[in-house]
């Protein structure tokens, strides 16, 4: 009996034995792959990377054109900040000079914006946003906080012409005084000298004493403008071609070639009372 315990022994562990080594093999087996299996995986994968790096790659450039054009508007953006703040400063600067009026108060002028300015005529006519529904007349003299600019030459109800001081035209010239010293001494405007941006002005006595640095302003006489009005500075004196009289360029006060917004002196002070004007 004891012989044939022993020998079921030996078969348990001979069959434990046996299916100790079926299971590792089992093991290894699903650890591994078949050829076919390989094949199917690996082209799997390649299909995968096929289609990933595009959509990557696509994807990617999509969010840097994004990117980009983001960068870009916000460049833009602050270029368009950057020049409205320049154009806000210089409007600024205007402003502050349109309201230091107090030489000009006295002439109860209108406010006026230039509504057109054509190019051909650029130094010579514009026009004006006030008419004769806002009491304009015509002869009434044309001026910034910095001095004269004209004077108005075409009334219609809404809109005005304005003749500037720079007009080349034998009808607009326009009698001015050059102080002197406390003397006023008598000339004409006759012409704009484009090229040095000047008043010329003729009809001077060679007798008359004129220095470079004289303020120039309206005479009061014949061209009906108010007496007065800053037109500018003497900026050269010379003897006129024929030497009979003095020839006197003059650098205005007022920016003509840049004009947006004006007044109109509404009524002469001479005809102010004087207590009204301030006067004794």
């Amino acid at each position: 009996m004891s012989k044939f315990f022993k020998n079921n022994k030996v078969i348990v562990i001979l069959c434990a034995i046996i299916v100790f080594i079926a299971l590792i093999g089992v093991s290894l087996r699903s650890q591994s792959q078949s050829p076919v299996e390989q094949y199917v995986g690996d082209s799997v994968s390649f299909g995968q990377r096929v289609v990933s790096y595009p959509v990557q790659f696509v994807k990617g450039s999509i969010g840097n054109l994004f990117s980009d054009n983001g960068s870009e508007d916000q460049k833009s953006k602050i270029k368009k900040l950057e020049a409205e703040n320049e154009r806000l400063k210089g409007e600024n600067k205007k402003y502050k000079k349109e309201l230091d009026i107090d030489d000009i108060s006295k002439f109860d002028p209108i406010s006026s914006t230039v509504l057109s300015r054509n190019p051909d005529q650029w130094m010579n006519t514009l026009v004006i946003n006030q008419g004769s529904k806002d009491g304009i007349e015509k002869n009434m003299a044309v001026l910034t906080s910095e001095g004269l600019v004209g004077r108005i030459s075409k009334v219609n109800q809404f809109s005005s012409q304005v003749d500037l001081i720079s007009t080349n035209t034998r009808s607009n010239r326009l009698s001015v005084n050059i102080q002197h010293k406390g003397e006023n001494v008598f000339g004409l405007i006759d012409n704009y000298d484009e090229k040095r941006d000047e008043l010329v002005i003729t009809d001077i006595d060679n007798k008359d004493s004129v220095k470079k640095g004289d303020k120039v302003v309206t005479s009061g006489l014949a061209d009906q403008l108010p007496s007065g009005i800053y037109i500018g500075e003497v900026e050269k004196v010379q003897k006129d071609e024929y030497g009979l009289s003095k020839e006197v360029k003059v650098k205005t006060a007022a920016n003509l070639t840049d004009l947006n917004h004006v007044y109109v002196a509404k009524r002469n002070p001479s005809t102010i009372p004087d207590n009204e004007s301030g006067g004794n």
